[in-house]
């Protein structure tokens, strides 16, 4: 007899929330499901124990678990212990949608995988077991006797599915990411991605997207993300959205709150570029998957790309300055080789995204990708992520580099702590051989894993000034401004620290001249390529752009007191 669900998830981060128990707990609300239900959700960083702990608290007959390539190992491994309880388990998302049979095969504490949506398979599953109804249900995978019954998805109407934004929700959102979906599928069908698999487009009520955007700022959340795939597909409906965001922001929509959107940058229109450009500074945000700017690749994995007005439209996003962007490349797809993609990832670079993401190819249960193996010949692991290993275009060794690559890009330049020291090497040498250099410098000085950012910062400076060569004096004046407006602290590290004995006397200048704010920091320093000096106060927040505080400048030729001088090394 089932008294009590517990529906769960372990997320990547705890920043992170998730949508689908909150679908299923209100799905099961709305259809009346007469047993007591509850939401428990976790992380994969969590000690497994204390996760087991919780649920095992609740005291559930029945539990099931949203999958994913982030969470199945340890989601399994947690189920394994719940089953000792007795705890009837049911196992559904894109980790069990595509391969219902062996996750029973594999798993016999698993008693129900789930494929689909689950809004109408979840409430009929535990209908039928509070009322001890064996009939099929369909989406629901299970065993009999020594048989399996794999059942087929259960197809819903999504717009008349209940909101996930319920009291209970709102009470434990807190201050992490919140996500909100408007439509679900997607227009194209990449080789790669699970997305083209959901069927056509389908979208909810404007009015209730609306209506939910507005409820999650009112409960505090700061940032939104739409899990919409292609959140462009609709022009006219994503111009709606991006209207009311102008409309409410400052009203409706409390300031300082950001809006995150998928797009595809070759399909916006005049109108939306119109519309984007009068947004308020930081109230949204734009992810662009550019994957790869190889012609044959693209048309091999089926996304529909023209790339030269991605290139061009992406530029153009960033002109605004109202909004930051976010582009894509992955590492491993076919027909891609390696001085092909340091290509694409050179000219990626030179769009000047905000961020760039490189990303290694994942062969995904249910992708295309996956189910025709002859035609996508690659080997790739067999836990997940599922990550590729090499391909017939691309060896292990080359994709070793490239995560070389992705290390340094991560802790350089999508860090946002560089960005005038990356401006100013690059121009001495392409990006990509930039970061695997630093890379490479980084592995043979045994710097592996984490690295303390003063640190980090003071081996930077000896590899572009010892290493390639640059002008210490003009990069050391570059990375003491990428210092100063991105860490709001008043000590440098040893490197960028030079022994001056104006600095003193400026210090009490600006005290004086511009005073601080009560409870401020302000950062000082000299600056000897141009002779100026330059303070930051961090009384304020970051721009939400360029994740930057203001750097201030004052030309140390009209300060009699401080005439030039040659610095000492300390």
């Amino acid at each position: 007899m089932i008294k009590k669900a517990l529906f769960c998830t372990l997320n990547s981060k705890y920043i992170h929330s998730s949508l689908a128990p909150w679908c299923l707990f209100t799905a099961c609300r709305a259809e009346g499901v007469s047993c007591e239900i509850k939401v428990s959700e976790g992380t994969v960083n969590e000690d497994i124990k204390e996760v087991y702990d919780r649920i095992i608290s609740e005291k559930p007959d029945f539990v099931s678990f949203s999958c994913y390539i982030w969470n199945i190992k340890k989601t399994l491994r947690l189920c394994s212990m719940l089953k000792e309880k007795g705890i009837v388990i049911a196992l559904g998302g894109p980790e069990v949608s595509y391969c219902q049979k062996a996750v029973l095969e594999s798993n016999p504490f698993v008693d129900f995988a789930l494929s689909g949506e689950g809004e109408k398979t979840v409430p009929a599953l535990l209908r039928a077991l509070i009322a001890g109804d064996k009939t099929d249900i369909a989406g629901v995978s299970y065993r009999s006797g020594d048989s399996l019954i794999i059942s087929q998805d259960a197809p819903i109407d999504f717009e008349k599915t209940a909101s996930p934004y319920c009291e209970e929700y709102f009470s434990v959102l807190g201050t992490r990411i919140a996500y909100i979906e408007s439509s679900r599928g997607c227009p194209f069908s990449c080789a790669f991605c699970l997305s083209g698999r959901c069927g056509k487009v389908r979208f909810l009520p404007l009015d209730r997207v609306k209506g939910e955007m507005l409820m999650l700022t009112a409960n505090g959340a700061k940032t939104v993300k739409f899990v919409d795939r292609t959140f462009n597909c609709n022009a006219n409906r994503a111009y709606e959205i991006l209207s009311f965001i102008k409309e409410e922001y400052g009203r409706k929509i409390p300031r300082g709150v950001c809006f995150h959107f998928e797009i595809a940058a070759d399909i916006l229109t005049e109108e939306l570029f119109d519309i984007i450009g009068t947004l308020p500074k930081g109230a949204v945000q734009f992810e662009v998957g550019i994957q790869s700017f190889n012609e044959n690749t693209l048309k091999k994995i089926n996304r529909r790309t023209d790339t030269a007005s991605v290139e061009a439209n992406v530029k153009r996003l960033l002109s605004f300055g109202n909004c930051h962007v976010h582009i894509d490349l992955i590492a491993g797809l076919p027909q891609e080789d390696y001085a092909g993609f340091v290509s694409g990832f050179n000219r990626a670079y030179n769009i000047g995204a905000n961020m760039l993401q490189l990303g290694f190819l994942k062969i995904l249960h249910g992708s295309p990708m996956c189910e025709n193996k002859q035609e996508y010949p690659c080997t790739y692991s067999s836990e997940p992520p599922y990550e590729v290993i090499s391909t017939p275009y691309i060896s292990e060794k080359e994709l070793g580099l490239l995560h070389i690559c992705e290390n340094e890009l991560e802790r350089l330049y999508n860090s946002a702590r560089f960005p005038r020291t990356l401006s100013y090497v690059t121009r001495f040498m392409p990006s990509y051989d930039l970061f695997l250099g630093f890379g490479e410098f980084l592995l043979a000085r045994g710097e592996k894993g984490s690295i303390p950012l003063d640190k980090y910062i003071c081996l930077a400076y000896e590899y572009f000034s010892v290493i390639r060569g640059v002008d210490k004096i003009k990069l050391r004046d570059l990375m003491l401004l990428d210092r100063l407006s991105t860490n709001n602290s008043d000590i440098l590290p040893s490197c960028l620290k030079l022994q001056d004995d104006r600095l003193k006397k400026l210090k009490q200048h600006l005290a004086q001249a511009v005073p601080l704010k009560k409870g401020a920091v302000r950062s000082v320093g000299i600056l000897y390529s141009e002779n100026a000096a330059v303070y930051c106060d961090y009384d304020k927040e970051k721009d939400p752009v360029t994740l930057q505080w203001k750097i201030n400048r004052i030309s140390l030729d009209r300060l009699p007191p401080f005439k030039s001088e040659t610095p000492k090394s300390r």
